[in-house]
């Protein structure tokens, strides 16, 4: 297997290696042959989380069986009990569940999802029967070395609240304030987040100012996640901060974009002090098993992955970048949603609440109300041609033309 190294300072202590690997989601339609193929699926890969002393997964669907889908605007994912096997096949320590659909099959099926990884011994992060056990931080001593790990989701669907079971939400006055706190006993601080915009391969501008914010507050490392498509990594202060780094099993259809089937495993090393190395291995996401790249796609996926990593330290061009998102994928779609908002103000049943849900989501997720206030500032300013110019820069990360899909 071919790994890219980045180093910035000596280690100075015993230390830890943490892989964390991106959104796990066998779908519904999948959930059977997940289970039945476990091994295969994961036995190309397996070696590198073996050399970790600690390893996390995104699982990103409900575990059960219950017929209880929630209201809400985008799927509904679950799989079944059995599928859950490839996590313990892989041999992660962890499941991180705070992200838009550990709450999709209502409170049962989060109960359901926390029951099976303890059926597991998996440890759980992210997710819990109330608020306070969402938020919760995964305490931990390995090598002689305490480590606390947040997680924490973008305030889309199925978000715990009060006494209501579901995710941990991505509040950031909390987040920091938990950062700042724990970093007083703790030597090592994960930040795990899932936010951004699907499909787009940079980070927003306000997703990059937050997450060097988190840097700023203590955290050794943060990780985020859900765009299902590699995004680059920055060493900000010493801390390494990863913006995407794809799915990792999550089964393509025909229609998937070419990066849908790439993705890479950091690999955080850790001291008494921090972070001092990233360890970034490559592969791809294919129904049939997450695959190693060979020597030649790996070389060329490190040279993607350099042009994804390059504007980030851009601050003009990041923004440009998402400028021009905003109006590939905002107008028409953002925008639509709100003309297409209902009329009067019946909640009463089923039909009338889901036809309110894509307009709830676009105000009150992060990244979705990110997006529609930058389309606004663009109509605002008279700025929208000039936005546009840089679609089809931005498009041509979607679809690298030397991946080799296998659906």
């Amino acid at each position: 297997m071919k790994s890219r190294w980045i180093q910035w300072r000596e280690s100075v202590s015993p230390g830890v290696k943490s892989a964390v690997a991106g959104d796990f989601c066998p779908r519904e339609v999948n959930s059977e042959d997940t289970a039945a193929r476990a091994k295969e699926i994961v036995s190309e890969i397996k070696p590198y989380f073996e050399d970790a002393d600690l390893s996390f997964l995104q699982w990103e669907c409900t575990v059960t069986s219950r017929e209880t889908p929630i209201i809400k605007c985008g799927p509904n994912h679950r799989c079944f009990e059995p599928a859950a096997a490839a996590a313990k096949e892989l041999g992660v320590d962890c499941v991180l569940l705070a992200n838009n659909h550990t709450g999709d099959y209502d409170d049962g099926g989060v109960e359901d999802t926390l029951s099976t990884f303890r059926s597991l011994q998996i440890a759980t992060v992210g997710a819990g029967m109330d608020q306070a056990e969402a938020e919760k931080p995964l305490l931990l001593e390995k090598n002689g070395l305490k480590i606390a790990v947040i997680n924490a989701a973008e305030h889309e669907f199925g978000i715990a609240c009060g006494k209501r079971p579901g995710a941990a939400g991505m509040n950031i006055m909390r987040i920091s304030q938990e950062i700042r706190s724990l970093k007083k006993e703790y030597d090592i601080v994960l930040v795990t987040l899932h936010g951004g915009h699907e499909h787009y391969a940079f980070p927003s501008p306000r997703l990059k100012e937050m997450c060097r914010f988190f840097a700023d507050c203590g955290a050794s490392a943060v990780f985020n996640c859900h765009s299902h498509c590699p995004m680059g990594y920055e060493i900000y202060n010493g801390v390494p901060i990863v913006y995407s780094p794809g799915n990792f099993y999550f089964p393509p259809r025909p229609t998937s974009s070419a990066a849908w089937f790439i993705g890479y495993v950091p690999k955080f090393h850790f001291d008494k002090e921090g972070a001092f190395g990233l360890e970034i291995l490559p592969y791809y996401n294919y129904k049939s098993r997450v695959a190693l790249m060979n020597e030649e796609d790996s070389g060329k996926f490190f040279a993607y992955m350099d042009e994804l990593c390059a504007p980030i330290g851009n601050d003009d061009l990041l923004q440009k970048y998402f400028n021009a998102w905003c109006v590939k994928d905002g107008f028409k779609g953002y925008l639509g949603i709100l003309r297409a908002m209902p009329e009067g103000s019946d909640f009463a049943g089923a039909e009338n609440i889901k036809s309110w849900m894509g307009v709830r989501n676009v105000l009150s997720c992060e990244s979705h109300h990110d997006l529609l206030r930058n389309c606004m500032y663009l109509v605002e300013q008279g700025r929208t041609e000039q936005a546009a110019e840089a679609v089809e820069e931005i498009l041509r990360f979607q679809n690298p033309e030397w991946v080799y899909k296998e659906v």
